[in-house]
């Protein structure tokens, strides 16, 4: 039977494993797992610690699940809205007691007991009852709990610090964090894994993002804390105290003469020597297009490359966007605020001196170029546009005026929307965990729309999208974030498994407005929503996380695909004999009877009691084929998506 007859056949029979495929990553926890609450209820002054805290257990070896329903809704209303009530409580389920701001619904229910409180008023071991868990809480499972516990209770208890000197930090707030008393279930959106590896751009904004960093207690490479300020010349980069602040000269790397170009994107900071990538992300907040336009030449470039003598390039801006893209090659994320968003965006390459830009030079990680419509009068509709003649293959069109914010095409700056008018696309989406109503800031580019006046669009028309204004998507967009090149949806379709995106590498997100606060306790309606969501892309790289393909128990199912997949003998039963699949230690519906009843290691002793009533003829042989075949053909796909080379993604 060929691979194309074994899959039309998987697909067919599509309706034996739906109610497993339809919750993928759902998880048993047992009792005494660990709950970090991350929604308004539980956690609102610990809320950016949480994210330190979770960055230190990663540190030291622990695993956390990222806990998010994925048919979760938001509620754009205030719960407790007469006649818009929502069904789940604010606090304790059956109370009554509604939040009295929009929420999204409930990723999770579990009975707890408090273990630490961010408010310091529930004293340890307190029974709390049953809490139905927003905003994207974050799940320790039983087995680590002694070790996660001894982690946490330094993390939040100062008198520990001395012998546990990386707890040490200046922000100080308790996380809080609860106990399950009994066992649950959880769609674990994200099983994290490690640390990231987090670069700054010191752009001259750059304690913006250490400002959230510092929030949060997440330091450095080193283990010292981000600093305070924006770095000077000699305080910043490798080799210095900060090495994780990279500028710009550093990240542009060697550019060769303004007679022999270096064309190599790849020999930046962002980049080891081997030409891999040095960081798990790279952070940018306030990087201007005048800054991105610039070039040097060691004693200064001449006014035509004809002039030149061999005077070494110092810096050209256009290079930093190239090494940026080269980047997002691998499995990292890139994340811009403000003009940033625009600086890296709408770079369009200029062959032309002093620029002498390649392909390679080319911003647009999101959004298409567009059309600028021709002007044979020598007029443009469009105030912001002015007549080029010769600029679009020989004719006259319409660009934007260098005085314009956008300067290339692309994204245009768009008015701040309300804090009451934005809109949550998808509450499903990891970027896209809080709780409370999202509140926005102001700046030079609060929000950004699609040029209407070009026809921009978004890549292969992903759905990017995550916050808008009133008529969004595309209009007064806030929260952006998708794969290089539209190579892939960030927000998955109903049924759509990251395992399908595998070769899909780098993720972009982008930001509107200057800067967030990080004022505690966090409030429904805050300006410190937005630095929740820079901590939330951290975590939601994929290099933070088991890469798509996992099988951590190696029992032949792929961890997005196994409710338990710390257990090689169990894996679900696909063919409703009554008989979990990999009853034998691998995945054989085929045999798992006989794999039931035997036992472990093959004895008379199992308990199966005959478990196999049903669904063990012919045909759920011939499923288990076609499934073990998917399987294979999936890992094959896995190996070459995994290569490590820099490429296009096909699709």
């Amino acid at each position: 039977m060929d691979s194309k007859t074994l899959i039309a056949l998987a697909l067919g029979l599509g309706s034996l494993v739906a109610p497993r495929a339809a919750r993928a990553a759902d998880r048993t926890f047992a009792a005494g797992s660990l709950i970090i609450p991350m929604d308004l209820s539980y956690q609102s002054t610990g809320m950016f610690q949480a994210y330190g805290l979770i960055y230190q257990l990663l540190r030291q070896g622990v695993h956390v699940h990222w806990i998010i329903d994925p048919g979760k809704t938001w509620h754009a209303a205030a719960c407790n809205t007469a006649g818009d009530e929502c069904t789940w409580d604010c606090a304790i389920e059956g109370s009554g007691v509604k939040c009295a701001y929009p929420t999204a619904s409930p990723d999770v229910s579990i009975t707890t007991k408090t273990i630490w409180d961010d408010k310091g008023g529930v004293p340890r071991d307190t029974p709390l009852g049953m809490h139905r868990y927003r905003g994207g809480p974050f799940a320790i499972d039983a087995a680590d709990k002694a070790k996660a516990l001894a982690i946490i209770d330094a993390w939040n208890d100062m008198s520990k610090w001395a012998a546990n000197p990386w707890a040490m930090r200046t922000v100080f707030h308790v996380t809080s964090v609860h106990e399950a008393t009994a066992a649950f279930t959880g769609n674990s959106a994200r099983e994290l894994v490690a640390p990231p590896s987090i670069a700054v751009f010191s752009d001259g904004n750059e304690k913006i993002a250490t400002g959230y960093l510092r929030a949060a207690g997440i330091p450095q490479s080193s283990g010292a804390e981000f600093p305070a300020n924006n770095c000077s010349g000699t305080t910043c980069g490798p080799g210095t105290t900060n090495p994780d602040m990279l500028t710009p000269e550093s990240i542009a790397g060697d550019l060769g003469t303004c007679n022999a170009p270096n064309n190599n994107h790849q020999n930046g900071a962002l980049f080891k020597p081997d030409g891999t990538p040095a960081y798990c992300q790279i952070m940018s907040m306030h990087w201007g297009v005048n800054q991105r336009e610039r070039v040097e030449c060691e004693g200064g470039c001449p006014a035509t490359q004809a002039e030149c003598q061999g005077e070494k390039f110092t810096f050209n801006g256009h290079e930093v966007v190239a090494e940026v893209r080269a980047f997002l090659a691998y499995p990292t994320h890139f994340f811009a605020e403000c003009q940033a968003v625009n600086a890296y965006e709408n770079l369009v390459p200029n062959p032309n001196w002093p620029y002498l830009d390649d392909e390679g030079r080319d911003g647009h990680f999101l959004t298409t170029i567009g059309t600028p419509p021709a002007c044979p009068a020598g007029t443009c509709s469009n105030a912001d546009y002015e007549c080029v003649q010769n600029a679009c293959a020989g004719a006259a069109c319409c660009l934007p005026k260098p005085a314009t914010w956008q300067n290339m095409p692309g994204y245009e700056v768009a008015p701040q929307p309300a804090t009451a008018e934005v809109k949550v696309l998808r509450a499903d989406v990891p970027y896209n965990q809080f709780d409370g109503a999202f509140g926005t800031t102001g700046g030079s580019e609060p929000a950004y729309n699609l040029s209407t006046y070009l026809n921009t669009m978004y890549k292969n028309n992903r759905q990017v999208t995550l916050l808008t204004g009133m008529n969004g998507p595309g209009a007064q967009d806030l929260w952006m974030s998708g794969y290089l090149d539209g190579c892939g949806d960030i927000i998955l379709k109903p049924g759509q498994q990251r395992s399908e995106l595998q070769e899909c590498e780098g993720k972009i997100s982008y930001l509107g407005g200057h800067a967030y606060a990080t004022t505690v306790p966090v409030a429904s309606g805050s300006q410190s929503q937005g630095t929740r969501l820079f901590l939330n892309a951290l975590f939601e790289a994929q290099c933070a996380a088991l890469p798509p393909g996992t099988d951590s128990d190696g029992d032949g199912v792929d961890d997005d695909s196994d409710p338990f997949p710390d257990d090689p003998a169990q894996c679900g039963d696909s063919d409703s004999d009554g008989c979990d699949d990999c009853a034998g230690g691998h995945f054989d519906p085929a045999n798992d009877c006989a794999a039931a009843d035997a036992g472990p290691g093959g004895n008379t002793t199992g308990d199966g009691g005959g478990c196999c009533g049903t669904g063990s003829g012919p045909g759920a042989s011939l499923f288990a084929s076609a499934l073990v075949a998917l399987g294979f053909l999936r890992r094959r796909r896995s190996v070459r998506g995994r290569s490590g080379q820099a490429r296009t993604c096909r699709r």
